[in-house]
C-alpha cells in the first residue's frame, strides 16, 4: 500500500509542477524565466529521488560503465535520423520550425539539455516510474516500460498531441534500452535522451 501513496503522491506532485511551469506568467526578465523553468525541473528531479528513497529503490549511477555513453549515443543518433533526419528529406518536418544559427541559443541549448531535461526527465521516468512499475509488476516488466513511457507521452500534452505521440515512441525506445540492456544504466540513458533532444535541435537550424 507504501508504494501506490508513494507513486500517487509523486504524480500529483510532478502533475502539479508542470501546471505550474505552463501557466506560470513570464516576467519581462528572460534571464529570470530561465532560471525559473530550471528550478521548476529541478524540484521535480528532486521529488522523484525523495520518491524512490521512500519507496526503497535505489539510482543506478554506474559512471564508470563507459559502454552505456556510446550505447546511449548510437540509440540517440538512431532516433534523430528516424524522427528528425529521414522525414526532412521527404519534406515533413517532425524536429520543429528552422531555427537561425546563434552562438549564444546553441550553447543554451547544449547545456540545458545535457544538465537539465536530460537528467530530470530520465530520474522520474526511467528510474522513478518504471522502478516503480517493475516492483508492482515483476512478471511484466515490459509492461511497466510502456506505462512509464505513456506517462512520459503525456507530460507533453501542452505542445500537441503529436508532440504526445512522439514522446511516448521515444520513452519506449528509452524504456526498454534501460530495462533490458545489461550495461544501460541511469547516466548512459540520461546521456540519450539529452543527446536525442539536441541532435533535433541541430536539424533545424540545418534544415
Amino acid at each position: 500500500m507504501k508504494k501506490y501513496i508513494i507513486l500517487a503522491g509523486e504524480t500529483i506532485v510532478i502533475v502539479g509542477l508542470l501546471c505550474l511551469a505552463h501557466f506560470l506568467p513570464s516576467t519581462s526578465s528572460k534571464a529570470l524565466n530561465i532560471v525559473i523553468n530550471i528550478s521548476i525541473n529541478y524540484l521535480m528531479g528532486f521529488s522523484a529521488i525523495i520518491a524512490l528513497k521512500l519507496s526503497g529503490l535505489t539510482i543506478d549511477f554506474e559512471w564508470k560503465n563507459y559502454k552505456q555513453y556510446l550505447i546511449g549515443l548510437c540509440i540517440a543518433i538512431c532516433l534523430a535520423l528516424v524522427i528528425g533526419v529521414i522525414p526532412q528529406l521527404f519534406g515533413v518536418r517532425l524536429a520543429g520550425p528552422h531555427q537561425e544559427f546563434n552562438i549564444s541559443n546553441f550553447l543554451f541549448e547544449f547545456f540545458y539539455l545535457l544538465l537539465v531535461i536530460g537528467p530530470v526527465e530520465e530520474i522520474i521516468f526511467r528510474v522513478y516510474y518504471q522502478k516503480a512499475f517493475v516492483s508492482i509488476l515483476p512478471k511484466y516488466r515490459w509492461l511497466a516500460v510502456i506505462i512509464s513511457a505513456t506517462l512520459f507521452g503525456l507530460i507533453h500534452v501542452f505542445n500537441s498531441w503529436l508532440n504526445v505521440l512522439f514522446t511516448f515512441v521515444i520513452g519506449l525506445a528509452f524504456g526498454f534500452a534501460k530495462e533490458y540492456i545489461k550495461d544501460m544504466h541511469y547516466p548512459g540513458i540520461s546521456l540519450a535522451h539529452s543527446s536525442y533532444d539536441f541532435l533535433l535541435y541541430v536539424v533545424t537550424l540545418i534544415f
